[in-house]
Order: C-alpha cells, then sequence, then structure tokens
C-alpha cells in the first residue's frame, strides 16, 4: 500500500469512526433515553419510543445521500466528507447536554428527534461517500481489500460506542447513569471529529473523480441519471444491502437490548460481549474483503449469506436458552462470521455497479434507502412481533428471511465497473 493510499484509508477511518460512534450511541442507551426522553408506565413503551427515535436518523438519510451523493459527483468526493463531519458533530455535542423531559416536557423528546434528524443527513451523506472515495484511490487487485477498511472503521466505531456503554454502565450505578453518566460518551466524540475534519480537509481527491472531471465525463443530473439508466441495478443492489442493515441492527445493536430487557442479563456483561464480536467482525470483515480480490465478490458473499440461513435460528435458540455467558458469547460470535464475511466485499461490490459519472449518488441512494426500511427500523419491528407472539426467535426468524431475499438479489446482480 503506498503512503498516498494509507493515508486516504486513516482519513476515511477516523471520519467514519467518530460518525458511526456518535450515531449508534443511541441505540446503545436506548432503554435509558426512553426512560428520561419518553415517561411511561410501560417499558416495553418506553422502549419502542426511543427506537422510533433510533429509526427517525435512519428516515433522515435518504436526504443526506440526495444531497452529499450530488455534491460528492458534481463538486468533488472530498468536498462532500468534509461537510458530512461537521453536520454530525454539532446534534452529537447537543444531545449531550439536552435536557430530560423531566425538565423542560414535551419540548425534549422533540428536540431529541431532531438532532437524530440532523445526524440522519450526516450518515447519509458520509458513509456512501467514503466507500467511494476511499476504493476509488485503490489499485483495481486491492479494491476489496481497500474498502473494507471502510466498514471495518464503521465497526470499530460501533465498537467503540459499545465499549463505552460497558465501561460506563460497570463503573456507574443505574442511578448514575440515568442521572448524567448517559452523556458522557456523546461528549467525549467531539475530540474525534476535530482530529477527522482536519485530516479531511488534508487529503488529496479521488484520482478516478478527477480523471472523469478533465475528461467531461462528469453528469449534470446524476441522481435522475442512477434512476433513468441504472434503476434495475439500484434496486437489486438495495436488496443486497438489505442482509448487511439487517444482520448488524439485529445481531449487535439491538442485542445488546435483547439480552437485558428480555434475557436479563446486566448491561455491563451483555454490553462486554456485544465489543469483544464486534472485533472478531473486523479482522472477519478485512479476511472476507482480501478474499473477494482473489475470488470473487458474489462468492464470498454468498457463502456468508448461506451461513446466516443455515445457522441464524438455532444459534439464536442457544442464545435465548442458555444460562451460561459463554455459550452466549460463542453463539454471537459464530453468527459473526456471516456479519463479516458479508461486510467485507460490499463496498467493492457497489462501487463496480455503477460508472464514476454518478457512483456517489447511486452508492448513496442504495444505502439509504436499505438502511432506513431495513436496518434503522430493525429493533423496533423485532420488539414489536415479540410482544405480539411472546417468541424470543423473531430476531432469528427476520434475519434468516433477509438472508434468502438478498441472496437470490447478489445472483441476478451485474457489477462490471471497474474504473
Amino acid at each position: 500500500m503506498s503512503k498516498q493510499l494509507a493515508r486516504t484509508v486513516i482519513t476515511s477511518m477516523t471520519g467514519n469512526l467518530f460518525e458511526w460512534y456518535d450515531f449508534a450511541l443511541f441505540g446503545y442507551f436506548a432503554p435509558i433515553i426512553g426512560k428520561l426522553f419518553f415517561p411511561s408506565f410501560d417499558p416495553i413503551s418506553q422502549l419502542l419510543s426511543a427506537y422510533g427515535a433510533f429509526a427517525a436518523g435512519y428516515l433522515a438519510r435518504p436526504l443526506g445521500g440526495l444531497f452529499f451523493g450530488y455534491i460528492g459527483d458534481r463538486h468533488g468526493r472530498k468536498k462532500a466528507l468534509v461537510l458530512t463531519i461537521l453536520f454530525m458533530a454539532v446534534p452529537t455535542a447537543l444531545i449531550g447536554v439536552l435536557p430530560t423531559y423531566e425538565h423542560i416536557g414535551g419540548a425534549a423528546p422533540v428536540i431529541l428527534i431532531l438532532f437524530r434528524l440532523l445526524q440522519g443527513i450526516s450518515m447519509g451523506g458520509n458513509y456512501a461517500g467514503s466507500i467511494t472515495f476511499t476504493t476509488e484511490h485503490s489499485t483495481k487487485n486491492r479494491r476489496g481489500l481497500v474498502g473494507s477498511f471502510t466498514v471495518t472503521s464503521c465497526l470499530l466505531g460501533l465498537m467503540l460506542g459499545s465499549a463505552m456503554a460497558a465501561l460506563f454502565s460497570s463503573i456507574l450505578t443505574d442511578a448514575q447513569m440515568e442521572a448524567w453518566g448517559w452523556r458522557l460518551p456523546f461528549l467525549a466524540g467531539i475530540s474525534i471529529c476535530v482530529v477527522g475534519y482536519y485530516l479531511r480537509r488534508s487529503v488529496a481527491e479521488s484520482p478516478v473523480y478527477e480523471q472523469a472531471e478533465k475528461t467531461g465525463n462528469l453528469s449534470q443530473t446524476p441522481v435522475r441519471d442512477v434512476f433513468k439508466k441504472h434503476g434495475s441495478s439500484l434496486l437489486t443492489l438495495v436488496l443486497v444491502v438489505m442482509l448487511h442493515d439487517l444482520s448488524f441492527y439485529i445481531l449487535f445493536v439491538y442485542m445488546t437490548t435483547h439480552l437485558t430487557e428480555f434475557l436479563h442479563l446486566s448491561k455491563s456483561m451483555a454490553f462486554t460481549i456485544n465489543t469483544i464480536n464486534m472485533v472478531f467482525v473486523s479482522l472477519i470483515t478485512i479476511g472476507s474483503a482480501w478474499l473477494s480480490d482473489i475470488y470473487g465478490r458474489k462468492i464470498v458473499m454468498g457463502t456468508a449469506a448461506v451461513l446466516f440461513i443455515a445457522g441464524t435460528i438455532p444459534l439464536m435458540m442457544v442464545v435465548n436458552q442458555s444460562d451460561q455467558m459463554l455459550y452466549i458469547f460463542l453463539a454471537q460470535a459464530l453468527m459473526a462470521v456471516g456479519v463479516g464475511g458479508y461486510f467485507g466485499p460490499l463496498p467493492a461490490l457497489m462501487v463496480e455497479t455503477f460508472p464514476t459519472a454518478v457512483r456517489n449518488s447511486a452508492v448513496s441512494l442504495t444505502t439509504n434507502i436499505s438502511g432506513p426500511l431495513f436496518g434503522g427500523t430493525a429493533p423496533q419491528i423485532v420488539i414489536v412481533f415479540i410482544t405480539l407472539t411472546g417468541s424470543n426467535l423473531v430476531p432469528a426468524f427476520y434475519l434468516t428471511a433477509g438472508a434468502v431475499v438478498a441472496l437470490i438479489a447478489l445472483t441476478r446482480l451485474k457489477s462490471v465497473y471497474t474504473d
């Protein structure tokens, strides 16, 4: 890896780490946020309200994807990425100091949801933009591996959020966490933002984009061109990316709530299990991406999808029925193999599905259609159906069905743009 490419990867990873750390903290602290901002006599109603606010951030992502995707295709990948990190920093800091329902009444949840919408707009542009930017800096034979660092940095951000949740849950009492402890991880993310902002300002623009700009091969209307010329590929890729969103938000973001609220594990234990397995997912992600440069994206991702189909339900049964922490940890770790196996090749697959002129907009649309529909709503859907059916296997059935659909879509997808 050249010095310039290494700097590009580090820059992209730092910004992503901050964005995903901040964005996911809301999910990790959903039980506390629900109690403080959405008062109710029913804990499940509080939880549903908190996850509804969590989903609101996802619903705003398409707006961010359209806006920052357009900027990335018309004015440069770098400019779009610099702006996204600023859009995340301000609302995150404000969530950390926002008064609760007890202090300002009904204004508290309204303002909280507004901040989540602003975070969602930022996320809508950052993830797809960083995928496009980083992968376009790579050589063709290492595109899978280089692209995987984007995903890995997101996982590291989520892992850092989980680690912070585990740390504060273990050293503070429940009363202290509810009074002020939950605010600290939100405020701590600002330092990462400052570093990420200055790194992104200093990095070079994508050479692929610069070449397209010099030769006049940019699109004046990239969003319209995506729907008009690449609509079929867009829809198919959304179904492929669906498994990316479902698997992570069920098995890692929602899982801590499942373990604490339904299986009654301690918060510190649930977050610790989650954090360790995120490290495992990160390693598998890099390994699977490397394999995809050798054997192809579809073969590696298809294998991971089959693992989901075959293993999710029995492994979830182990989680639900075991009273041994080791078995719960190992069950999640085995499911993590499928997560990492699917995640690794995905950035390169998305980039290779669309041409340079519309790539940033197309990847943004793909991730920001799938994310709100399948990722952001997954925790709430799962909780509703567990409540209705009384079955703790609902997450496994939902994820298995998603894997079947994604595998079919993967076989139909055409990825032919290697510029």
